[in-house]
Formats: structure tokens, sequence, C-alpha cells
């Protein structure tokens, strides 16, 4: 049929997920997407794509025609004119020119387009955190259980066939014009449901003519922005399955990542209700469109691998990854860091160097009746990637280090600062002022940051060991019920602990790794006070101690330096007791942490460390050495003027418990007097 009719067609594969139709339910169409009605394979229906191919002709095309009244007749003549069905609605369409006096069809058929074979269906979800936000009753905390939506969707490189035919036959080049703006629309665009989160995009199948965006469309309501993101840590990505063939950085992903990161721009100056406003009108919602798009290709990286046993000895060597010391209740810091992904379906990640190409491309939008440029919405979401690549990562346990993302370079945006701006000048455009009850989710102006730590590790492996064992450190030196600071779940002496707003809620100190120009890690840590961990107070104060511990520990653990082992991995220098059979040097942890009893006493002379954190009235507070209890120096005024922090003084014992050493600056040793040699010495014989 469509030879007989001289259809012109084109074949265009899918770059990733495809589906359509999902609301829709009916006697013959019930699996939410668009099944054949007689055939039963998925296709996509005539109608769907002439909408698609007339919303791209109008609001991208014909803008950037010079002559726009021989654009905007080419359109009527293509998919014909109502007059009753246009007018004040379409915004884009310039009021001097008006439409046709009558009513007429159009000239071309856009025909239904058939899968070139059978398409393969995969179950794909939609993870909503914030569905008590999205419902306009409550904020968009971390607190909130995912509620998890499967669908069915095509996966990608699944081949369809499009094709137009002209009722007219004509020799002016409308066919191929039409053709034209199909195939930008599926490659830029979409077909489909959820094409803001990059489905249902197309790419040219082999043979086809390539598709480029010409310039001339950022002149038109347009603007586009690509970055390529480089894994510097294993990522634990996964769909719906959470199998192998899922593992990968899906768009929608990165678009809840994004969208996260801009509510931290914004979240301290806006209330609930006005953050939602804004947020719908930079990324959509149910009821109403994005203007910013995103779309993820894979560029290259490993195969998807299974998270290493705990009891897997060679990859624990491999990686020269210390053991925690015997008789201690310690976890490897590895697996503290990555728990439940090594659990009994241990979990699929990509390895470090996996790289995506991310594009970002936004349109006009609007906030209440102020229109919003295509630059300015497209720097909200680059600002929210930047900050994404610089502080957070993707996947599971990507707080703890995992799927963190090199450095990108964005046009203006260089610090945390610059995004504050960046937020501060689209407030200001849209009318927005700071509002008397802000939105309690996590707010950039109040993150505490740990400056980046500079190490001499080349391994992410071994990096999120160390750093999990920092943590872990930490959270032992805690009180039992100041743990809840640092997220829960968490379970105490059995118990499981819960917060205001129940036993779940994200942990605040987000850390990540990046990658120094040497090629060696550096360990960044950003942490977000928390309005009910239990409260914003305790929440800051500990995140607060949290940096300054891992400031002070990453220090002192960054010098040791990996080495290759025997299978190539990385390993540390050799130190440790002997307790192999075959002799090499075990690495061991060293975990001061909460000692069981110590000899020292009062009185005694001991050798310590200056601590960074401080005690309420800014006196030193300092470590000892040999047991690692800590404690406050009670006398500050006898503290010497060049005293830094992890400095090594000694100090004298003023008290010592179980959990605590108090210490006193060390008086300097008396003098000895020196003998008298004139004195006359009495004989011992006298002297009894």
């Amino acid at each position: 049929m469509l030879e007989a009719l001289r259809a012109r067609r084109l074949s265009m594969t899918t770059r990733g997920a495809l589906t359509l139709h999902l609301s829709r339910s009916g006697a013959l169409e019930n699996a939410g997407i668009a099944l054949h009605p007689v055939y039963g394979f998925v296709y996509l229906p005539g109608s769907g794509i002439k909408g698609l191919t007339r919303a791209w002709a109008e609001t991208v095309w014909a803008p950037a025609q010079a002559d726009q009244e021989k654009a905007w007749r080419q359109i009527e003549e293509t998919f014909g004119w109502s007059p009753g069905s246009e007018g004040h609605k379409q915004d884009w369409r310039p009021k001097e020119i008006a439409g046709p006096e009558e009513a007429a069809a159009g000239r071309l058929v856009f025909h239904d387009a058939w899968p070139t074979r059978w398409p393969r269906l995969i179950l794909d979800v939609v993870n909503n955190h914030h569905v008590e936000y999205y419902a306009d009753n409550d904020d968009p905390g971390d607190w909130e259980n995912p509620t998890l939506v499967y669908f069915l969707a095509v996966g990608g490189d699944e081949e369809f066939e499009f094709a137009l035919s002209d009722r007219k036959r004509g020799n002016d080049g409308l066919l191929e014009t039409a053709c034209g703006w199909l195939r930008e629309a599926l490659t830029f665009e979409g077909a489909g449901a959820k094409t803001a989160a990059g489905y249902g995009r197309f790419k040219p199948t082999e043979g086809e003519t390539a598709v480029t965006l010409s310039p001339d469309f950022t002149n038109a309501g347009f603007a586009s922005a690509s970055y390529e993101l480089r894994l510097v840590s294993p990522a634990f990505l996964a769909g719906a399955n959470q199998k192998k063939d899922d593992c990968d950085l899906r768009p929608a992903t990165l678009r809840g990542l994004l969208r996260w990161w801009w509510r931290t721009m914004h979240a301290a100056h806006l209330s609930r209700d006005t953050l939602k406003k804004l947020e719908t009108a930079v990324w959509g919602d149910a009821q109403s469109g994005s203007p910013v798009r995103i779309a993820v290709d894979f560029i290259e990286g490993g195969s998807p691998l299974r998270h290493p046993d705990k009891r897997d000895q060679k990859f624990q060597r491999d990686h020269g990854l210390p053991r925690p010391p015997s008789g201690q209740k310690v976890t490897q810091g590895l697996f503290y860091a990555s728990y439940g992904m090594a659990e009994k379906d241990r979990r699929w990640f990509l390895p470090a160097g996996s790289i995506w190409r991310v594009t970002l491309t936004a349109k006009s939008g609007r906030f209440n009746s102020v229109p919003l440029t295509p630059q300015q919405l497209l720097e909200q979401a680059t600002a929210a990637l930047w900050l994404l690549t610089q502080f957070g990562g993707a996947g599971s346990r990507s707080r703890k280090g995992f799927g963190s993302f090199d450095d990108i370079e964005v046009p203006g945006i260089n610090s945390k600062e610059d995004c504050i701006t960046a937020a501060a000048a689209c407030r200001e455009h849209c009318k927005l002022g700071r509002q008397q009850a802000p939105s309690k989710a996590p707010a950039l102006e109040e993150a505490l940051i740990l400056p980046d730590q500079s190490t001499a590790w080349a391994d992410p492996w071994y990096a999120i060991d160390q750093t999990g064992m920092v943590l872990q450190r930490f959270a032992k030196n805690l009180k039992a019920a100041n743990r809840i600071a640092l997220g829960l779940p968490r379970s105490v002496g059995g118990d499981r602990q819960s917060a205001e707003k129940g036993d779940r809620h994200a942990s605040p100190a987000l850390w990540s790794l990046a990658t120094h120009e040497d090629g060696t890690l550096v360990v960044r840590l950003i942490a977000f006070p928390a309005a009910y961990l239990p409260d914003k107070v305790t929440s800051r104060t500990t995140l607060q101690q949290l940096v300054d511990f891992a400031r002070q520990e990453l220090r002192r653990q960054a010098d040791q330096s990996p080495r290759p082992s025997r299978s190539g991995g990385q390993g540390l220098s050799p130190g440790g007791r002997t307790d192999r059979r075959d002799g090499r040097r075990a690495p061991v942890y060293s975990f001061p942490s909460r000692p069981s009893q110590t000899n020292a006493k009062a009185g005694d002379r001991v050798q310590a460390e200056l601590l960074e954190e401080k005690t309420r009235k800014g006196g030193w507070k300092a470590k000892h050495l040999d047991s690692g209890l800590e404690g406050p120096i009670q006398d500050p005024q006898n503290a010497p003027a060049d005293a830094e922090p992890g400095q090594r003084v000694e100090l004298t014992v003023a008290s010592v418990s179980a959990k605590e050493m108090a210490f006193k600056w060390a008086e300097p040793p008396l003098p000895k007097k020196k003998p008298d040699r004139n004195r006359v010495r009495t004989p011992r014989r006298e002297r009894r």
C-alpha cells in the first residue's frame, strides 16, 4: 500500500526506552502501552506522529524562518486548518499572520509507524521519592518512602518505520520538508510519554541521513548544552529488575537527581507551596510538561559486574583493603559503606571509567505571568548538574561515595556560591522574595562542606573503604541516642531507632570522590543539617563534628600510599602483623576509638594530639595517643601561642574514665638545683 501511495519512508531506531498511552485503558488496550488492535505489537499511531511533527514545525522550525508568512502557509497546507480550533491559545503563532478563511484538510497523510520486527518489551519503573510533597501534604524531605510504579516500555535499539504520503503528489518539496520535521522531532523531542525524562528519543537507522540541529533554532526559543559524565567510583545503577541488563544510567534517574539538587538552591528562601510552583515551571509535573528535557547516551565503559562477596579475600588483597582489628565489633570499611549491596542478591554495578553524554535542552517557559527564557532555564538545570558532579553521585549508596562523577566545566558556575547566585537571580526575575516559612528541605546555604582532601590513593574501592572506616569510627564515638543524626534506619542494642517522621531518613552527609590532575583521588563531604534528625540544632552540631573528625582522620590516613599487589590490584605499603600462611604482612586498620581500658591515671604525663574540635568556651580538646580517649584541656589560659590542630604535645592527665580523658597543659619540670660546693658536709656518723 505504501509503495502504491509513493510514500516517503523513514527508518528510525529507539535510543532508549519508549512508552506511550500510559494512562489509556480499555477492552483492547489495557496494558498501559499502545498495542496494535489486530496484531498486538507496539506501534505509534499516526495521529500522535502528526501532532508531534506539527508541534515541532510550529514552535521550533517556523520561528527560525526568514519569511514567516511563507513558513506558516506551508504548515497550514501540510496539516490542515480549522478557524475555530486555533487562535489565542497558540501564543507561538505570530498575531499578524492570520489563518485561511475556510477550513481545509491537510495535504499530507501521517501513517502509523510499525516496527520492522516484533519489538521487545521491558518492565520499567518510576520511583517517586516525594509523594507527600507532590500531594501538597509535606515538604520535599529525605524521610519519605519511595513509591514504585511499574509500566511496560519498548527497549532500546528497536527499529520502527515511519511513512508520510502526499495526497496531491506535488513536486514542491513539501513532503521532504515534512519528513525533515519528523526526523528532527523524533531525534530531539521524542515520541510518546515521558519525553522530558528522555523517553521516546530516536536515532536514524544505519544508512539513513544523520540529523543535526540548525544553529538558527537557538534564536527560536531553544537552548542546549552537552556534557560528558565520567564515573570516578563504581555505581550501583538499576531499573525495574535490578539485573545486569538494566544496570545503566537512566535519564529518569538523572533527572530526579537534578531536581533534588535544584531544590537545595531554593529551599532556604521559598515556602513549600511556592517552591513546588517554581519547580513545576522548571521541571514540570503530572499536569504540565517541562521546558527542560534531558537525553543520556552511553559512550563507553566496562560491562556490569557483581558486588564482590564479603568472603572474597582475593578481592580484598587485590585492592589492599586493611583488615579490621580482631576482637572488636568492626565491619570492613567498604562493606560498611556498601551495606545492602553485598547481601543475598549481590547488586550489579558499572565500573569506574564509564562515560555518558548528557544533553540538556530548554525551551521558553513561564512562572505565573513571568516569561522564562531558554537560557534562564538552562542555567538552572546546568547549575544543578554542576552540584551533582561536585558533591553527589548516582545509584544506590551514592551518599557513601559510590557513583561519583568527575568534575565538569559549566560556564559561569565554578563554586557553590555561583549556584546560590544563579538561584537568587531566578527568584528575583520571578518576583519572589524570601518567605517567612521556608521549606524544610535540604538547603545549600546551610550546608557544611569539608574542603577537598587530597590523597595518595588511585583505587576507588580503597578510597571508599577508608572513608567508610572514618564514618564508622565517628558513629561508634557518638552516644547511641545521637546516632540518629547520621540517618535512618539504624538499630542500637537491637532496637530500631525512629524520628518524628518515622524510621527512614536518608543520610544528611554525602561523601563523594573526584579525580586530581595527577590521577589520585580527592575526597569530599557535604552535610545538610536536617530538621528531623532529631532537630536542626542537634543535627548541625553533630554534622559539624563529623566534618571536623573527617578532616582530621583523612589527613592522617591520606599519606598511606597504595601499592600494586601481585595480581595487579591496589594494596597498602607493607605494614601490620604477619599472620598469613605465606608470611606476607596483612595490613590492619588503626581503630583507636572507644578503648576498653587505659593504664593512664590522674597526674601522669602522656602523649596527646590536639584536635580541631574545640570546647564550648573555645578551649582546646586533645586525644590520648595510646588509648584514643578524648577530652578537654582544662586550663586554656596556659595554652602555648603556637598550638595548632594535629600537633602532638605532652599533657598531664587531669581525670580519666572509660569514655573520656581530661587534660592539663604539662608544666615544665623544675630545674635541678646545683650542689653548693662551699657547704660544710656533716659526717655520716654524726648525722645518725
